[in-house]
């Protein structure tokens, strides 16, 4: 039985907008990051990166 440990880093990055929303948006990394597997995250932001229809029809999806 293979057990993982998990680990925790600490990261510093440059988030642009007011405090309130680098805050909000460094928290919903955080979330994503927490709950999404490595490749999840990778083809999440490739398709945020280079598809916008798709990033539309998924705000649309979300009534944003």
């Amino acid at each position: 039985m293979e057990r993982r440990v998990k680990m925790k880093h600490k990261f510093s990055i440059t988030i642009s907008g007011s405090k309130k929303e680098a805050t909000t948006k460094a928290q919903a990394l955080g979330t994503l990051a927490a709950y999404l597997d490595t490749q999840t995250l990778e083809t999440l932001a490739n398709v945020v990166k280079n598809d916008p229809d798709k990033v539309a029809l998924a705000k649309q999806f979300l009534g944003l």
